[in-house]
Formats: structure tokens, C-alpha cells, sequence
């Protein structure tokens, strides 16, 4: 049977064929036209890149900006890391100063130096500091100013009442009393007022301007960093010395605390510990670190101070000064040769204090030379224990001068008068100082002048010169330097 549906002819079957959208072949004309993965020759960086493929370069632009972004962030953390590690790190370990090789921090130093700029202004302005002082002692001089006050309106009185004539004997010799009494108190307020004032005085014009002068950033800055050497050798020497010598001079915790609490309650009124330490970036710790090197000093003292006893070693001797080498080698010839000391001292020493008396030192113990001439290189040969009689030193190098010492005896106990004893004990460790820093194996470096005013080092409130009329950066609702406030005047109203 024959089928129903009629049919195009082949040609036009063909052709239509031939208009039918082809979506196979519009297909593959999408995908080439992205070029992913085609190359376009183009280069990405300094002429690199033609041979990638479009989404190749974009990974890789990708990768670039966040390794870019990664490595700047990395970059900021480094420099802000390297920043704080150099601030509080670095620089604070940086040495200031050594002493046979041991160094002495910067960190070190300005703690020391906060501590020490309190104590400073605590001496003048603290609770019982000397413009409290100062204070204390107007006020006792209104008080008498008052009382003399009284005392003469009194006086006054008195004198008018007896030139009356109706008295009685017996009223006579009532006010008669009454006005010696008065004249009494009026001689003793004066005796008082003017005592006063000479305390008040003298405060104005001595005390507290001489203590100023202690209270500026050249003064603390040299003061610490000495006391820091000093301390270091202490600390040296205490390492050759018995337990029991250690346990006397070391500080004891109990000790720093005293000390502390001392240095608290002579805080400027307004003050506390907690704002001091705030202010200056330190800690409680750290205080305590350099309230040690302050306590074991004192105990050094009091070693020290002990040891002067009378009666002790002493030696006489004669020495002389001589202000260049060749002046000394050729002195030195000459004494070697049978020369006359004490003539050659007359005659060729600089020393004004002994030169005419021939150069006699006359007899001391040890500690006198060196608090006289601030150096013990002289002293450290003359109690040599290997010292004999009449025997004459090398040069001797002290203080940029030329000494030549003879000895002309020695008592190892020779009585010390009490006056010279007392200074002894007072210059203990002064003396004992002098005499380390003169051997010739102690090394100190000098302190780096930068580091030792630099402006991280010093409280803000410290000034950089020593004041005239007022004290820069004293506490706010601090008296001001004397002279601010005229003294009472020295008279009986």
C-alpha cells in the first residue's frame, strides 16, 4: 500500500537542509571566541608572558597581587616588630658605660636615674622636704611675730596703767609683775624670731639653692651612671670576700623595702608611688633593682666606716710635683744620685700646699692623701706593705701631674687624733673608691655622653641646667625656690 505523507523533492529536502540552523557548529564558534585556552602573544611583564594563555595570566596576576598584598603585610609586621625590638630591646641593652669589662646598660642607667631625680626632689620638695622646711619655719616666725605683737601692746598697757596716781601699792606691784612678765616673753619671742630668721635665711640663700644645684639632668645623669660603676665595684670585690662580709654589705629584702617605704612617704604632696612609677615607665621591680645598688652602698659605708679604728697603720713621707716628665725623670736622676729631697722639692715642686716645707706630708693614715688630692695612685705605693725606709719612688702619673714620693717612716699602730678619725669614717668609701679606681688594673670606661643626656633616659620633669630663681618641672602645688616669698621682716613689730 502506497504511504499518504507527501514528500518534497530531494532538492528542496536539500535545501532545507542547508538553512536549518546548525547549533553544533554556533556551538564551537562560542568557546573559540573566549580564547581560553588560545595564546594571544601578548606579553604580561617586561616583555614575558606572550606564550600563556589568557587564564594562565589572570591566575598568575591573581597570585602576584595577593603574594604583593601578603608580603606588605608581612613587611608592616616586620618594621613594627623591628621598631618595638629596637625601643625596648636594643636600645635600652645598649652599653653606657663598663667597668673591667662587666657592662653597664642603658636600661640600667635610666632606671637609676628616675630613682635618683625623685629622691632629689623629694630632698626639696617632699612632705618633709626643705620648702616644707622653709614653710614650717615662716610660719613659727608669724607665731613669734604675733606673740612680740602682744607682748608690746601689752608692755603698753602696763606703762599706762602705772602712770597713774591713784594706785595702790598694792596694784603697783601687781602690774609691776605683770610688766616684767610681759618684757620676758617680749625678750624671749625676740631671741626667737631672730634665730628664726637666721634658719629662715640661711635657707633662702644656702640650703636650698645649693641643693638645686644637684637637681638638673648633668648632675643625676653623671651621679647615677658613677653610682652604677661603684656599684659594680663592690659587687667585684665582694666576690673575693668571706660569706659573713657578703652578708653584711648584700642587701636584704627587708632592706630595700625599708628603703622604699622611706622614699614614699617623702613623696611631694599629690604624689603617690604608683603615679611615679607611671610617669617615669618603670616598674616596682625595677625600683627595687636600683633601691639595691643605693642600700648596698650605705652598707658598704658602714663596713667601711667600721674598719676606722685608731690606733692604726700609718706612714710619713715627703713627696713632690713636678709638671712634665722630663722635669721629673731629671729630678728623679739626681735623687738617685745622692740629690737633697727637701731641697729639690723647695726648689722644683709645684705643689704650693708642701713645697716649702721641702714636701713633707707628715704622718697619715690611709685615706688622707687621696680625699686631699682626689686620686690614690700616690697613696696605693706609699702603703705598699713591700715599702721600706727612705725609699724613693718611680714617677708617679696622677692627675695629668708628676709625683716623686720617699718614704721616712712607718708605724704600723700610730694613734689618729679625733677630728682625723671622724673624717675617716665619714669618707670610708669615698677613700676605698679612690684607692680600686687607682689600680692599675681597674678598666671604666667613660660614660657615653649621647646615652647620658639622651631625652629617653631622663624624666620629663628633670631640668636640663640647675635652676636660678624656681626649680622647671617642680610639682605644680610646690612652693616655689626661695627668694619667691620674702622673708618676715628681722624687727619687733
Amino acid at each position: 500500500m502506497t504511504s499518504q505523507t507527501a514528500r518534497r523533492p530531494e532538492n528542496q529536502r536539500q535545501n532545507s537542509r542547508n538553512t536549518r540552523p546548525n547549533n553544533k557548529s554556533k556551538k564551537y564558534v562560542k568557546q573559540t571566541a573566549r580564547f581560553e585556552g588560545n595564546r594571544d602573544k601578548k606579553p604580561l611583564i617586561f616583555g614575558w608572558g606572550g606564550h600563556l594563555s589568557h587564564s594562565q595570566k589572570v591566575r598568575l596576576q591573581r597570585r602576584a597581587t595577593w603574594t604583593g598584598a601578603i608580603a606588605f603585610a608581612v613587611l608592616i609586621v616586620v618594621v613594627l616588630v623591628g621598631f618595638w625590638v629596637n625601643i625596648n630591646v636594643i636600645i635600652p641593652g645598649l652599653t653606657i658605660s663598663s667597668v673591667n669589662g662587666h657592662a653597664i646598660s642603658q636600661s640600667q642607667y635610666r632606671k637609676m636615674v628616675a630613682l635618683k631625680a625623685q629622691i632629689e626632689q623629694n630632698k626639696i620638695y617632699g612632705v618633709n622636704g626643705l620648702t616644707a622646711q622653709e614653710t614650717a619655719i615662716k610660719k613659727q616666725m608669724t607665731a613669734q611675730q604675733n606673740i612680740l605683737s602682744t607682748a608690746t601692746t601689752q608692755i603698753a598697757s602696763l606703762q599706762k596703767q602705772l602712770k597713774a596716781t591713784n594706785l595702790t601699792s598694792a596694784q603697783r606691784t601687781s602690774l609691776n609683775n605683770q610688766l616684767t612678765a610681759e618684757k620676758k616673753t617680749q625678750t624671749a619671742a625676740q631671741a626667737k624670731y631672730t634665730s628664726l630668721n637666721s634658719q629662715y635665711s640661711n635657707f633662702n640663700t644656702n640650703t636650698i639653692p645649693l641643693e638645686q644645684q644637684n637637681y638638673d639632668q648633668p648632675q643625676i645623669g653623671n651621679d647615677s651612671v658613677t653610682w652604677l660603676q661603684n656599684d659594680l665595684l663592690i659587687q667585684q670585690w665582694l666576690q673575693t670576700q668571706s660569706s659573713a662580709i657578703q652578708a653584711k654589705i648584700n642587701p636584704t629584702q627587708s632592706e630595700i623595702n625599708a628603703f622604699l617605704n622611706n622614699f614614699k612617704a617623702s613623696l611631694p604632696t599629690g604624689t603617690t608611688y604608683s603615679s611615679f612609677l607611671s610617669k617615669n615607665s618603670v616598674s616596682d621591680s625595677d625600683m627595687q633593682g636600683a633601691a639595691a645598688v643605693i642600700v648596698r652602698r650605705q652598707n658598704m659605708q658602714n663596713y667601711l666606716s667600721s674598719l676606722e679604728v685608731s690606733p692604726q697603720y700609718q706612714v710619713l713621707a715627703r713627696a713632690m710635683t713636678l709638671s712634665t716628665l722630663k722635669d721629673a725623670n731629671n729630678i728623679l736622676t739626681q735623687l738617685r744620685h745622692g740629690g737633697n729631697f727637701g731641697k729639690l722639692a723647695i726648689a722644683k715642686s709645684v705643689d704650693t700646699n708642701t713645697n716649702k716645707q721641702g714636701g713633707y706630708l707628715d704622718w697619715e693614715a690611709r685615706g688622707q692623701y687621696a680625699q686631699a688630692y682626689t686620686s690614690a695612685v700616690v697613696e696605693n705605693w706609699m702603703f705598699d706593705p713591700s715599702r721600706k725606709l727612705d725609699e724613693i719612688s718611680p714617677v708617679i702619673v696622677e692627675n695629668g701631674s708628676y709625683r716623686i714620693v720617699q718614704i721616712l717612716g712607718i708605724d704600723p699602730s700610730r694613734a689618729i687624733d679625733k677630728p682625723t678619725l671622724q673624717t675617716l669614717q665619714a669618707n670610708a668609701l669615698s677613700d676605698w673608691l679612690l684607692q680600686v679606681q687607682a689600680l692599675s688594673s681597674t678598666k671604666i670606661t667613660p660614660a657615653d655622653q649621647t646615652m647620658l643626656l639622651d631625652a629617653s633616659n631622663m624624666p620629663s620633669s628633670l631640668p636640663a641646667s640647675a635652676p636660678g630663681s624656681s626649680v622647671p618641672g617642680a610639682p605644680n602645688n610646690q612652693p616655689g625656690a626661695p627668694g619667691t616669698s620674702g622673708a618676715p621682716g628681722s624687727g619687733a613689730p
